[in-house]
């Protein structure tokens, strides 16, 4: 039963992830490709709140369910989905923290100093890659919660 519990709420934050990041990655980003510098990064910045609340919450909670299920669902095959699920789960946060998240604080302070430097456009295409990758993580890892629910349950 618990392990149940723990799939639907894994299958859940593992699609919430991936379906945020896609609309991100496929009308977010091309979007801000066409912004002007200024209007670029004003944007970029009143994005950040509203996904910055949820998302790394949600995140915890697919990591902590994740885990759960690599050692408490029924079969070794749905354990072992679990874990690569996890995996990409790690892969999401690993990106986010360690280059979006990053890349984000830097853009806040040019909006706040009111002056964007030279170079900003390789900023914003290595922000977009980022972003590319960390969607693949989210896809992959509901992909894969779903065939760990089906091989424990299916």
């Amino acid at each position: 039963m618990l392990s149940a519990v723990l799939a639907a709420v894994f299958v859940l934050c593992t699609g919430v992830l991936a379906g945020a990041l896609v609309a991100v990655e496929r009308a977010v980003v091309p979007m801000l490709l066409r912004l002007p510098r200024q209007t670029w990064s004003e944007v970029h910045r009143l994005l950040d709140p509203g996904f910055d609340p949820l998302m790394p919450t949600v995140n915890k909670v697919a990591l902590a369910t994740g885990l759960g299920l690599s050692f408490l669902a029924p079969t070794s095959a749905a354990k072992a989905t679990f874990a690569c699920a996890l995996a990409s789960v790690v892969g999401v946060a690993l990106v986010s923290e360690l280059r979006n998240v990053r890349m984000n604080r830097r853009i806040d302070a040019w909006a706040e100093a009111g002056e964007i430097p030279d170079g900003w456009g390789a900023l914003r295409a290595d922000w977009a890659r980022a972003n590319r990758l960390r969607t693949a993580c989210a896809v992959a890892g509901f992909c894969a919660a779903l065939g760990g629910c089906w091989l424990a349950w299916g």
